[in-house]
């Protein structure tokens, strides 16, 4: 299917992005890629790094491809010592497509019919040898950006923590009420089919989890995860749908994100 996928990908959208960024540091380059290699090369990295990390089968050694690959543009980034592609997002913007693979797992109708752009952000990757903190302020520069370039009123998108364990998660949710990080402005839950049903429920305690440093960046931004997890057992994890709004977006992370000139 992927090989049809890809040709699909080129045929129908081509590689010209929406929106063209580049930022430059003396480690890396951030862009959004404009050649076929690239694309590629972007989701045989997803494909290797959802299959070892998260234990998706049929992805070994094969491209991470779906139908929103489509309508998106991919942020990537580049070692500039070896050239090697270290990182990528995918992002899906209202200005150009109506699809969302976060309507895939969680009821959005009220969210998507609200006024305002949004941006749906998905899909990160960074390879592990480079998973470190410039990476990820790297990847937020240009994010920031091409929200001012798409003037995205929003931020969303699901953010996966590595965990199936119903305990835990009614931990983490006791968490982010008590730290004001739940939301309830919109109507949001997962769609059926991502529900813990009942035996799943009764699974045991796994532990105290350790929240991704991605979605601890999300929250120092500003941003709120809405409802109940989704459930999404094909990649052992569950998402939180999260959502910043751009106009609430804390002024130190904008000047940061604005104006860091270092990685």
């Amino acid at each position: 299917m992927e090989p049809q996928l890809l040709k699909s990908i080129l045929m129908n959208r081509g590689i010209e992005p929406f929106v063209h960024l580049r930022i430059e540091t003396p480690r890396y380059v951030l862009k959004t890629l404009n050649q076929a290699a690239e694309l590629e090369a972007v989701l045989r990295m997803r494909g290797e790094i959802f299959a070892e990390e998260y234990g998706v089968t049929g992805l070994a050694g094969a491209l991470d491809v779906d139908r929103f690959d489509l309508g998106c543009d991919h942020l990537l980034i580049q070692y500039r010592e070896t050239g090697e592609i270290v990182g990528s997002y995918r992002l899906l913007c209202s200005a150009f497509t109506s699809s969302f693979y976060s309507e895939t797992e969680f009821e959005l109708t009220d969210f998507l019919s609200s006024p305002g752009i949004k941006l749906e952000l998905g899909r990160a990757c960074i390879r592990k040898e480079h998973r470190k903190g410039t990476v990820i302020s790297l990847l937020w520069r240009g994010i920031v950006q091409y929200a001012i370039e798409t003037r995205a009123d929003y931020l969303f998108g699901c953010s996966s923590v590595k965990t199936t364990s119903f305990a835990s998660i009614c931990e983490i949710q006791e968490s982010l009420k008590l730290n004001g990080q739940l939301g309830s402005e919109w109507k949001i839950e997962p769609n059926p089919a991502f529900r813990f049903r009942e035996d799943e429920k009764r699974a045991p305690h796994c532990g105290l989890i350790e929240l991704p440093s991605l979605l601890r960046s999300y929250f120092s931004a500003g941003a709120k995860v809405y409802g109940e997890p989704a459930l999404d057992r094909d990649f052992n994890c569950v998402d939180y749908l999260t959502i910043l709004k751009l106009s609430e977006l804390k002024s130190s992370f904008e000047r940061r994100y604005r104006n860091e000139q270092s990685a």
